[in-house]
């Protein structure tokens, strides 16, 4: 009796992921499997909500905002979606820069309107540079760097996700990053898009 009973009982295969499926067979075109769960079309619904363009005077705002900071349109409005802040504060720090390339920087720092500059360098700084930001400090003691950064956020009562650094080494990567700040962007990069 109990052996009719094992015969009659069938063995489901253990599925472990939801995208673990049995080998496609003929006509199908190997694409992903429809999901049709509820949890799906609520995570597409809030995804279409996110990334549907703004209206035109949003944009146009957001555009200006981040032309005045330097950045392109999708670098500012990924901050504004990964952080849910505008970014109001930059920290530019420009170690290993030619003389050329200092020149071309202190301009363009000293064009930005309404935002809160660090700027740190272990070279001299352009006067007009340190007078157009709000803060200067060295930058050849990674704590101490650290530490500047994070006076500098809350002597301007700013976040750290209100913050981005352009910076010239894998180590103010690594400050951008410990200090967790919205955004990092190569010096070279920054200062050849602006131009």
């Amino acid at each position: 009796m109990l052996a009719a009973a094992a015969v009659r009982r069938r063995v489901l295969p253990v599925q472990l992921t939801p995208y673990q499926t049995p080998r496609a067979g003929i006509g199908h075109n190997g694409g992903p499997t429809l999901d049709v769960s509820w949890e799906a079309w609520l995570w597409r619904k809030a995804s279409a909500a996110v990334h549907k363009p703004p209206r035109r005077d949003i944009a146009l705002h957001r555009l200006k905002r981040a032309e005045r900071l330097g950045l392109d349109y999708r670098a500012y409005a990924g901050v504004l979606l990964n952080r849910g802040t505008h970014l109001g504060a930059a920290i530019f720090l420009l170690d290993g820069l030619t003389a050329h390339e200092m020149q071309n920087a202190s301009d363009r720092i000293a064009a930005i309107p309404d935002c809160h500059i660090l700027v740190g360098s272990n070279d001299d700084l352009d006067p007009a540079l340190t007078a157009r930001a709000a803060a200067v400090t060295a930058t050849a003691d990674p704590r101490a760097l650290q530490r500047a950064i994070d006076r500098f956020i809350l002597d301007h009562h700013g976040t750290p996700s209100g913050t981005f650094l352009v910076g010239t080494t894998s180590a103010h990567l690594r400050a951008a990053e410990d200090a967790g700040l919205a955004l990092f962007l190569w010096a070279r990069d920054y200062f050849r898009a602006a131009h």
